[in-house]
């Protein structure tokens, strides 16, 4: 049983954890594995000297949203992934937790220094989940998969303190961005917003996935949540961009602006 388990969970740190995009998806270390290609093939090519590639590595400030996909199209998919028969909630939170840790860490030699993390929001209340499950819901959010997902979010501010410390000069940001996207779909017109539950965009079936190509959006995607059944619309990045850069209660211990300066 261990040996099985141990088979698992190599399988999914190399292939399907921490996934991005819909078709051909790169997973974290894929991710890193083309930011190593960048700061050891191309990007010395613009700099004088390793130190001077190092100091704008060091100022550099990257920014991290990732972790949804593997609830959405892994965990909470159990016809077609065994993730949730082989692991309970909690121990698959950790287990994001821990390759996430492993991956900031890689990050960290390669130079990455200043580094924020985004939690994943309330994929409980999104078209692509409540749409298939109207009936039984109402088309309200589904809070017990938004508590599963908070396991994950309730381990990153340790994660990220610990790295901090750790990691000589280094600096971890937590963006908290569940609570607002949760206070956004609840309550809009706090936020400009009128529609916090349809997609902008026509969508295949039946408004639970992708934009289908070349039909003409809404006229007003600036009054809508959700772009599609997945991604949120411009509007709401840019609150969330504005708060993390001005807000040190969102943006913690330093929003963007203060990061800048550091």
């Amino acid at each position: 049983m261990m040996n099985s388990l141990f088979k698992h969970r190599k399988k999914a740190l190399t292939s399907e954890l921490f996934s991005i995009g819909m078709g051909k998806c790169l997973n974290l270390q894929e991710q890193i594995d083309l930011f190593q290609r960048t700061v050891q093939s191309d990007l010395p090519k613009h700099f004088k000297s390793s130190y001077d590639l190092s100091e704008y590595l060091s100022k550099s400030i990257f920014v991290s949203s990732i972790g949804s996909n593997d609830y959405i199209n892994n965990y909470l998919q159990p016809n077609l992934y065994n993730t949730s028969k082989h692991y309970p909630p909690q121990p698959f939170a950790q287990l994001l937790v821990d390759a996430l840790s492993q991956g900031f860490e890689r990050l960290y030699s390669l130079g990455a220094r200043k580094i924020v993390m985004f939690e994943i929001g309330p994929i409980g209340c999104i078209p692509s989940i409540i749409r298939k499950v109207r009936n039984k819901h109402n088309g309200q959010c589904m809070e017990e998969i938004n508590q599963i997902v908070s396991l994950f979010n309730q381990g990153l501010p340790a994660l990220l303190k610990n790295l901090t410390s750790t990691l000589q000069g280094s600096t971890f940001v937590l963006g908290q961005a569940n609570f607002l996207g949760d206070d956004a779909i609840k309550h809009p017109s706090k936020y400009g917003l009128i529609d916090s539950e349809t997609p902008c965009c026509i969508t295949w079936e039946n408004g639970t996935s992708g934009c289908i190509p070349l039909l003409p959006p809404c006229p007003h995607a600036y009054q809508h949540f959700f772009w599609d059944a997945f991604h949120l619309t411009e509007t709401v990045y840019s609150v969330i961009a504005t708060r993390c850069f001005n807000d040190a209660s969102f943006c913690s211990p330093f929003n963007i602006k203060q990061l800048i300066q550091l």
